[in-house]
C-alpha cells in the first residue's frame, strides 16, 4: 500500500505544480530520471545492496507505483524548475536530493524497502549526483536559452 500512496500523493503534487506549457520538453527529464532508478534500483538489487517487498506491479524488481509515480513526476517537476544561476542549482539540487532522500526514509520505515549493504549517506550522494545530472542534462539539451558554449551540438 505504501507504493500506491506515494503514487496518489506524486501524481497530486505534480498536477498542483506542472506547467503544462513545457511539459512535452520537461517530460525528457522524467524519462530521464525514471532509466536511471530503474537501472540503479536492479543493479543495487542484483548486488544485494537492498530490496524491495509488497511489489503490486514488479518494474525491474521495483515497484512500479513507485518508478512511475514519484521518480517519473520528480524528474518532470525537478527540469521545470531548473534555475539559471550555479548558486541557485546547487540549492535545487540539494533541496530535490533532501526531498528524495525523506522520501525514501519513509519508504524504509514501511518496510517495503529493505536496506541490506547499503545507508542513507549513499543514497544521498547518488541522488545529489543524479539531479546534478539532471540539471546538466536540461541545461545543454533541454533549454534553447542557454549560451552556445553550455549546449552541445
Amino acid at each position: 500500500m505504501p507504493w500506491v500512496i506515494s503514487f496518489v500523493v506524486s501524481w497530486v503534487l505534480f498536477f498542483a505544480l506542472v506547467d503544462f506549457k513545457t511539459l512535452k520538453t520537461n517530460v525528457a527529464g522524467g524519462i530521464l530520471a525514471l532509466s536511471m532508478a530503474t537501472l540503479a534500483d536492479w543493479g543495487g538489487q542484483l548486488l544485494g545492496l537492498y530490496k524491495f517487498t509488497d511489489l503490486i506491479i514488479p518494474w525491474f524488481g521495483c515497484s512500479a507505483f513507485y518508478k512511475f509515480g514519484p521518480v517519473l513526476t520528480m524528474g518532470v517537476i525537478f527540469v521545470q524548475y531548473v534555475p539559471t544561476g550555479k548558486g541557485l542549482q546547487f540549492v535545487n539540487i540539494v533541496l530535490f536530493a533532501v526531498f528524495f532522500v525523506a522520501l525514501e526514509y519513509l519508504i524504509l520505515q514501511t518496510r517495503v524497502a529493505i536496506y541490506l549493504h547499503w545507508h542513507l549517506l549513499a543514497s544521498t550522494f547518488v541522488d545529489t549526483v543524479t539531479f546534478g545530472s539532471l540539471t546538466w542534462f536540461t541545461l545543454a539539451f533541454l533549454r534553447e536559452d542557454q549560451p552556445s558554449f553550455v549546449r552541445i551540438g
